[in-house]
């Protein structure tokens, strides 16, 4: 390699380009007969002497070329102090976590190694027993398949086999309330009751929509066996649309009164909400018209309750929600929608897609291997993804560690047997009130960063529970367990009938709420909210919900109805409590609203108390289903649900002093 003795480059850049080696120029430094880089030349043209008038440095780099050439050097500056920054940031939160450490967090770090080695130990025998039942549950759908031939629609799988195993005291069902409302004025001048047609447009929908030849969810109408240790789906069933779809029974009222009062609506749903379902029980839902109305004197309207009860191993409650909106609400139907198939090329949005799609032009193989590439937001996601798997397994054999050795509640409204008798009731939030408890609560969790809606509940819950305690026992009290279901994946656009939830425990603190005479009551609902947001946090952290996931979709199903029952069997908790979002816009049964629409959930276990929930057309209805183990009549349950609210106003006041 040699460096060219002669060059007429009048840039740095052209001059490089003449030489044959960069690195060869620069090792023969100064020695060099001929200087390194281009020569400098004068304003006349003519070479740089000593003594010479100088041209500015623009001779030896063009605008250009030092504009790309600062670029780059400010791209290679800034890309290492934005490395070093993140070194920093990196040790930083290493350092801070280490000088964070306790000793409680190195045992509780050793105590799930230790369980996770003890696990990995007894894997064997684990996975023998765990395939073993696999095999057997195999055998048992073969068997089952050719006893009952194509009326055998499969063993029940996943969380749907948790709901089907229930007792007598405890049944798996879901019941929705809501109401259909008309004038007074308007009932004179009417030929038909207004009762009487709604039963009949129901049905109509429902056989139109849902029983025709291609059933889109036909789920609906199979039955659930019990045979062999295992349960299992049939479509052999002689139930009609009349036998699923009737009228309330009647409910007896003062002689003269036409009208029955809220009172006696509340008597009859706590009888009927544990009641068997159709057909012995082996049907998965009904619905029940009331043919009295309720009076609301104030606006001169009547109310015609209609009740829909669904089993849980239907659906979770988004999917049966879903099912009851779509299946019976006044919707606009295409004409080329009306013999539409359950399958995905007969639908029409699907279709046209897929036209609109063949109409553009077809893209090339780089484009299209650009597309399939997984984005560094996708490699991101992934990579979370499977990390908090492997946290999960690894933490499991601790988690069922903690879960049994877990001290079971004590308090007046934790059961160690239930009844047969239920109490209901609910509270509504009208359209026509002045109250806003949805965005009293949303403002109140402001107060605090990173809380929830869920945890500003919780807290005006706590201080309803403390009152209910300090009543009807002399024992409050610190803290109770709750289970918070909760779903764990997305509701896709096609409506499915499954159910994707898990449940979770967490400690809900109980002390006392609102006092507007107290000086430093913003403070104390401060600090109260930030009890219940530290326990909601470490449920959310850990991996609670999705081992008891694993546990409902894959676990339960494998294993025969008399051990799965022992398996299930808890007694920890005090009650159930489920946050369900629903519709903002109101729909509507043969033009008809409807109204207040609210749901109550089964007993879990030995959870002898429910309270459900509900955000409906902007509005919130809360509803509480209860053993009469531990409450033995609705004046009880329905104190439980008002004090919630009078806490949520309570709460609202003290947030809006400050702002």
């Amino acid at each position: 390699m040699t460096i060219t003795n002669s060059s007429t480059a009048s840039s740095w850049f052209q001059w490089a380009s003449e030489q044959c080696s960069f690195w060869e120029a620069v090792s023969r430094g100064n020695n060099l007969s001929n200087p390194i880089g281009p020569l400098a030349m004068l304003k006349d043209g003519s070479e740089v002497t000593a003594g010479s008038e100088l041209v500015s440095v623009g001779t030896m780099l063009s605008s250009a070329e030092l504009g790309l050439l600062t670029g780059v050097l400010m791209t290679l500056f800034l890309r290492h102090k934005f490395n070093r920054l993140k070194e920093e940031l990196v040790e930083c939160k290493v350092q801070k976590r280490i000088k964070n450490l306790t000793m409680i967090d190195v045992r509780h770090f050793l105590f799930i190694l230790i369980t996770f080695l003890e696990f990995v130990a007894l894997s064997p025998i684990f996975f023998s027993i765990f395939y073993g039942f696999k095999c057997y549950r195999l055998v048992v759908a073969c068997v089952l398949k050719r006893r009952h031939g194509s009326h055998f629609k499969g063993l029940l799988d996943g969380a749907d086999v948790v709901w089907a195993i229930e007792r007598d005291n405890s049944r798996g069902m879901i019941n929705i309330m809501a109401y259909i409302e008309e004038p007074v004025a308007r009932l004179a001048t009417k030929e038909n009751s207004t009762c009487a047609e709604l039963l009949l447009v129901l049905r109509k929908r429902i056989s139109s929509r849902l029983m025709r030849s291609h059933q889109a969810h036909p789920k609906m109408f199979w039955k659930r066996h019990l045979e062999l240790g295992y349960y299992w789906w049939s479509d052999l069933s002689q139930l009609s649309i009349e036998d699923y779809i009737r009228y309330l029974e009647y409910i007896p009222v003062v002689e003269g009164e036409k009208y029955i009062d809220e009172r006696q609506l509340r008597a009859v749903m706590s009888e009927i909400n544990n009641r068997y379902l159709p057909d012995e029980h082996s049907s998965s839902w009904e619905i029940l018209v009331g043919r009295q109305p309720l009076l609301v004197k104030e606006r001169d309207m009547l109310r015609y309750p209609i009740i829909f009860r669904v089993h849980h191993s239907l659906g979770d409650g988004v999917a049966l929600l879903r099912l009851l909106l779509e299946g019976i609400v006044d919707k606009e139907m295409p004409s080329r929608w009306k013999r539409i198939s359950s399958f995905k090329i007969m639908n029409i949005e699907h279709i046209l897609n897929e036209k609109s799609l063949g109409s553009m032009p077809r893209q090339n193989m780089l484009t299209k291997f650009w597309e399939r590439c997984p984005s560094p937001r996708a490699i991101y996601e992934w990579k979370q993804k499977h990390l908090r798997l492997l946290w999960t397994i690894f933490t499991a054999p601790a988690f069922f560690h903690e879960v049994a050795k877990r001290r079971v509640d004590d308090n007046c409204i934790h059961a160690s047997d239930l009844s047969n008798r239920k109490v209901v009731s609910w509270i509504h939030e009208e359209e026509t009130s002045d109250s806003r408890w949805i965005q009293i609560i949303k403002r109140t969790k402001q107060q605090v960063p990173g809380a929830r809606f869920s945890d500003a509940f919780l807290t005006a819950l706590s201080s309803s529970l403390q009152k209910y305690f300090a009543l009807k026992s002399d024992f409050v009290p610190s803290n109770i367990t709750v289970v918070l279901p909760t779903r764990v994946e997305r509701e896709s656009p096609q409506l499915k009938l499954h159910n994707k939830f898990s449940v979770a425990l967490q400690t809900l603190p109980i002390a006392p709420g609102v006092d507007l005479q107290e000086p430093n009551r913003y403070q104390n609902l401060l600090n109260r909210l930030g009890d219940v947001k530290q326990h909601s946090d470490v449920l959310r952290s850990s991996p609670d919900y999705l081992i008891n996931f694993w546990i409902m979709s894959t676990v339960a199903c494998l294993f025969p109805d008399p051990m799965l029952r022992k398996i299930l069997t808890s007694a920890h908790s005090t009650l159930a409590i489920s946050n369900l979002p629903g519709p903002q816009q109101k729909p509507c049964i043969h033009g008809y609203e409807l109204k207040n629409l609210s749901f109550w959930i089964p007993n879990i276990g030995q959870t002898a108390v429910g309270l459900t929930l509900l955000t409906y057309g902007g509005r919130m209805q809360l509803g509480i289903l209860a053993d009469r183990a531990v409450i033995d009549n609705e004046d009880d349950a329905h104190s439980i649900l008002e004090e919630t609210i009078a806490e949520i106003e309570r709460m609202g006041a003290v947030v809006d002093e400050t702002s």
